[in-house]
């Protein structure tokens, strides 16, 4: 094993830096640095060998980098290269008393420096400065300042003292000093509002920025940077606010002296063609508030002011051309039109889906015997039987088939069995079974739909124009003949009106009346027609798409009618022969479920019809191949349904 004594150490370690690092003395007091992929522990201590100072180096410091020199270099410049190669690999030196602390930037603003070593400040030193503001206001320039302080500097402003407090490297330091010291405005820049009679303030800026373009920067001559004026227009009070030297404050108030004088026509008088909204509605909303607006400004003008009332406004609507003609002094026409553009929008449209579905089950059982016997031979020709009214025949059917010798015709639904005889003595009997069953069930399911505007009505109706008799005569009160009869025609079928309303956040809001009404069957002791109705009125929030049900409107009903002879209808089993009885249940359901569709735009609108446009063409499609005609195989663009012509694959009569 061999020893190594510490020169051999030392001279091993120097063998390997050299390939890496290179420091050549030209000549006395100068160096020439060149490292590639040095450490940066070892260039802090060629630093510490060529300036003599003393490092305390942070354990997170590390890393390695490279540097060229080609020049020589004294020890100031040779430290503002250490600074600079510390700055872009994140780091930085804080000189102290004895040493200089070589940390991380972010940690820098927390550590004070101690400058009293160097003759002139590195330009690469982080250090921390108050700049004092002497004219403009300090917190204004903090917001433009800032994004030239780098991300670890540190930036603020105090208001007592009206300075501002920067950490950053000296270098960068200096040029926000110089930006401030442009910036703060000698006392003669002062601002001045001026208040137009007669003008309005939006037209006065155009002319004066076209009068001086020099010093309101429309001209392109004169140094930006140098542009310290500036005209301000206030529109809410129709004030102009100038910002200048004295010069420049005296001559714009001489153009606008000359400039406010009174309309030759006393008014401003302009048409605005609506895109969306409606000329009526809009110009009643327009004649509430800008009633207000005028009431309010005399207030405020009032008391004793002699300036002639400028606050007049009109407004008038032309529904022809949905335009509305407006009337006044610049300002009030200002907002008017301002109020406009904000109303006068694209409304949103909403596609209602809905699906009605009823469901009636019918089911009846009915049971009954009817027994008669009669003897035409006495004098009174007594008659004995039963007679149930609930089932079937009745007893005066099987006793007028008894007497005329006829066959009774059945009932009709069920099982009738029946038997009878008439004997030469006048004595006649007749026994008359009945079972009778029914049943009956409907699924009727309708799926209407319609378009409608946000906030607008809509109604659609499915059905029937059914006559209603309210009226009729058969003679007249001297007794001629001369009959007539009155009819009310009423739609009877599926109506469905929505209002939906949308929120912000897509939220829809149906105020929902549905109705279902139909025809009835045949009513006993009914003079005239009679209707089933069901009808639903609510509202209700829905999401965009999402499907809800309304509700359902449920019916059941049992009936159990029960007929008997007394005593004899109780007799186990034998009574049923003097027994009838019917049983009927009924059940109806009616769900109606509604999906909202918000259309905000024209995509969408296309998408939903070009989707209805589809199902539409399966249906036809559908029914040509149940007919076993051909279809076509392409569905036709949707344009050729205005284009006089027929659609190909559709079914016509």
């Amino acid at each position: 094993m061999i020893k190594l004594t510490t020169p051999i150490l030392r001279a091993l370690v120097l063998a390997l830096l050299l390939p890496l690092m290179t420091v050549a003395q030209a000549q006395e007091g100068t160096w020439r640095l060149n490292l590639k992929d040095a450490d940066i522990r070892a260039f802090v201590t060629q630093v510490a060998d060529i300036t003599g100072y003393s490092f305390v180096v942070d354990p997170r410091v590390k890393g390695k980098v490279t540097v060229l020199s080609s020049a020589p270099m004294n020890k100031e410049e040779i430290y503002d290269l250490f600074l600079a190669v510390l700055q872009v690999h994140g780091f930085t030196a804080i000189p102290g008393e004895e040493v200089i602390k070589v940390i991380q930037q972010v940690d820098a603003k927390q550590n004070a420096e101690d400058l009293t070593r160097f003759e002139r400040t590195p330009s690469e030193q982080l250090i921390t400065r108050v700049i004092p503001v002497n004219n403009a206001n300090a917190l204004e320039l903090v917001p433009i300042l800032r994004p030239l302080v780098a991300k670890y500097g540190h930036l603020a402003g105090v208001a007592a003292a009206n300075a501002l407090i920067v950490s950053d490297h000296a270098n960068n330091i200096r040029r926000i000093e110089e930006i401030v010291r442009d910036l703060d405005s000698p006392a003669e820049y002062e601002v001045e509002v001026i208040q137009l009679q007669e003008a309005w303030v939006g037209d006065m800026v155009t002319l004066l920025q076209e009068l001086a373009p020099d010093e309101l920067g429309r001209g392109g001559g004169g140094d930006p940077a140098s542009r310290k004026f500036s005209v301000t227009a206030d529109e809410r009070s129709n004030r102009l606010i100038l910002r200048g030297d004295k010069n420049f404050r005296d001559k714009m108030r001489g153009l606008i002296r000359q400039l406010d004088q009174p309309s030759a026509s006393g008014g401003t008088t302009k048409v605005v063609r609506l895109s969306h909204g409606d000329a009526k509605g809009m110009a009643e909303l327009l004649e509430g508030v800008m009633g207000e607006v005028v009431r309010e400004a005399e207030g405020v003008e009032g008391g004793g002011s002699q300036r002639r009332n400028s606050t007049g406004f009109s407004v008038f609507a032309d529904e022809g051309l949905n335009a509305l003609v407006l009337r006044g002094e610049p300002s009030m026409m200002q907002e008017a039109e301002m109020i406009i553009s904000q109303l006068d929008i694209r409304r949103a449209q909403v596609m209602i889906e809905a699906a009605i579905v009823e469901i009636n089950d019918q089911l009846g059982t009915d049971l009954g015997i009817q027994v008669a016997a009669g003897d035409e031979g006495g004098s009174s020709t007594p008659v004995i039987g039963t007679n149930f009214n609930n089932v079937g025949r009745s007893l005066g059917d099987v006793i007028t088939a008894i007497l005329a010798e006829s066959a009774l015709a059945p009932a009709i639904g069920g099982i009738t069995i029946g038997a009878g005889e008439r004997n030469r003595d006048g004595i006649s009997w007749g026994v008359l079974l009945q079972a009778l069953s029914t049943s009956a069930a409907a699924n009727l399911l309708s799926t209407p739909s319609i378009i409608t505007l946000d906030n607008q009505e809509s109604e659609i109706i499915v059905g029937q124009n059914v006559p209603f008799r309210t009226g009729q005569q058969a003679t007249t009160g001297d007794g001629l003949s001369n009959p007539f009869t009155t009819i009310e025609r009423r739609d009877i079928g599926l109506t469905l009106k929505v209002t939906p309303s949308i929120s912000e956040d897509g939220l829809v809001r149906l105020v929902v009346e549905q109705t279902t009404e139909d025809v009835a069957a045949s009513v006993e002791n009914a003079s005239d027609i009679v209707t089933n109705k069901r009808e639903i009125k609510t509202t209700v929030l829905a999401d965009d798409g999402e499907t809800i049900v309304l509700g359902g409107l449920i019916k059941d009903n049992l009936r159990i009618n029960k007929s008997k002879v007394p005593l004899l209808g109780d007799i186990p089993i034998l009574g049923r022969l003097f027994s009838s009885e019917s049983e009927s249940r009924e059940k109806s359901n009616l769900l109606v479920f509604l999906r909202p569709t918000i259309m905000l735009d024209k995509a969408k609108a296309i998408e939903v019809t070009d989707e209805k446009y589809s199902g539409l063409w399966d249906v036809n499609l559908g029914v040509r191949k149940k007919l076993g005609l051909p279809g076509e195989k392409e569905l036709p663009p949707i344009e050729s349904l205005f284009q006089g012509k027929k659609v190909e694959g559709a079914v016509t009569n």
